[in-house]
């Protein structure tokens, strides 16, 4: 049935395509992260919101295959030393085999500052999980090396990302009157990734993954 999230609607939207601090075009970096494409559940609940956002202006939809959630950048890889990737992956892969493969509820869209999204419940869970992987990283770079946590828009998956800046209300109403099913969704692994975001949304080759639970 239709709804409102928790999760509140921001008024105002910006336009989500500027540089993040130490980005450049053709800059990538390492990141962790759970990697959503293949969930067909969450596949056909975003394709039910972008279909209804298909005429909405202001907004670029986010395709299918990129859709993720960011656990944890590493640092750039032009400063990252490939022979930390090994050591990394195997920090990981012991700080998560006690941790079981998460189930993810995805229902009512929301309306961000950049983007309108689909909240991954429980936040807690995503959380717990973001700060094992941040511990296992630190033990391989160093916590004063890591890049500072995700934003709370890293604890969704984007729908569609804004290109102008100015109020949300035909946002919220499109949402809002869009009416969907709750879908769960189970993440038995996440990945290490070479990220980049040269376009209108994060791309990545995908280095390793990382299985939940051993």
């Amino acid at each position: 049935m239709c709804g409102v999230t928790d999760t509140p609607h921001a008024d105002q939207v910006r336009n989500h395509a500027r540089w993040r601090p130490g980005w450049y075009a053709g800059r990538t970096s390492y990141a962790w992260l759970l990697p959503l494409a293949t969930q067909p559940g969450l596949r056909n609940l975003v394709n039910e919101y972008q279909y209804a956002l298909r005429d909405l202006p202001g907004f670029d939809l986010v395709p299918l295959e990129w859709m993720h959630v960011l656990l944890q950048e590493v640092g750039f890889t032009d400063e990252v030393d490939e022979d930390r990737i090994d050591p990394l992956l195997a920090a990981a892969r012991e700080r998560l085999s006690s941790t079981p493969p998460l189930t993810l509820a995805f229902h009512h869209a929301v309306v961000l500052p950049e983007s309108l999204a689909l909240p991954a419940e429980p936040q807690t869970n995503v959380r717990e999980l973001r700060t094992a992987v941040r511990g296992a990283t630190a033990e391989i770079t160093g916590e004063a090396s890591l890049p500072p946590e995700p934003e709370d828009v890293d604890q969704h998956v984007s729908l569609a990302h804004s290109t102008t800046e100015g109020p949300a209300i035909f946002a919220i109403a499109t949402l809002n009157g869009t009416v969907v099913e709750p879908i769960t969704a189970k993440v038995d692994s996440l990945s290490l990734v070479r990220l980049n975001r040269d376009h209108s949304c994060s791309e990545w080759e995908t280095i390793a993954e990382v299985p939940l639970g051993g």
